[in-house]
């Protein structure tokens, strides 16, 4: 007789699937962009209720940037959706500001190994006064990192090359976040689109010069060329 523990499945995997099924009719539906807004909003959705009954309180806060100088990868679609809101949100000051100082960690992080680029304190380019000025488009790696001790944060960004500092994630929020993100890129793999992960700030500085990015990725192409993995 099978015990009910072996029936049960892994929430996590029930997170995965479900987000691959409505993922791919969303996307095959209504495009990648309107599937994209969905599944974030998701996802935030999930993040709430996690936080909500976590034992442990979150350190995060506004005015707390300790992560945010640290390398992030990103996926195309997530990019160009950061561009869409760049475009629509900030001032032509800002937008310039942004650009360059987009260009500047590109330089920095091409000339170093990809060893090096783990321990490199690079301040994120969306960081406004401790804030991030997208916070509500940013990359899914920033929504699954979260910490229940700021300690740890300080620690690691005042040593960065010291990469067995312990951290302080809530496992369910990270672990929910991933199974997530993996249901939602298998729906785009299943669509043809490109999956590949990207550079923030490198992948950023070619779609902020013109549109062959995103041109390419709707039509079912690698988004950006010499890039990524």
């Amino acid at each position: 007789m099978t015990s009910s523990s072996t029936n049960m499945k892994n929430p996590f995997t029930e997170i995965t699937q479900r987000e691959h099924a409505i993922a791919l009719a969303d996307t095959r539906m209504h495009g990648w962009q309107q599937a994209l807004a969905a599944s974030q909003k998701r996802q935030d959705d999930i993040s709430r209720l996690i936080v909500s009954t976590a034992s442990s309180g979150l350190a995060c806060q506004a005015g707390c940037w300790y992560c945010c100088y640290f390398k992030v990868d990103a996926h195309a679609e997530e990019v160009f959706r950061i561009v869409d809101y760049v475009k629509a949100k900030f001032n032509p000051s800002r937008a310039a500001r942004l650009q360059e100082d987009v260009a500047a960690n590109a330089k920095t992080l091409r000339s170093l190994s990809p060893e090096q680029q783990l321990s490199a304190n690079l301040k994120c380019p969306f960081l406004d006064d401790g804030k991030c000025s997208i916070y509500d488009v940013r990359p899914a790696r920033c929504k699954t990192f979260h910490a229940t001790d700021v300690d740890g944060c300080k620690q690691a960004y005042e040593n960065p090359t010291n990469l067995n500092i312990p951290g302080s994630l809530v496992p369910e929020l990270f672990y929910a976040g991933e199974a997530h993100l993996k249901g939602f890129r298998q729906a785009l793999d299943d669509s043809g689109y490109d999956v590949s992960v990207y550079e923030l700030n490198s992948a950023l500085e070619m779609a902020l010069a013109d549109a062959t990015p995103k041109r390419r990725f709707e039509k079912r192409k690698r988004a950006f060329v010499g890039l990524g993995r």
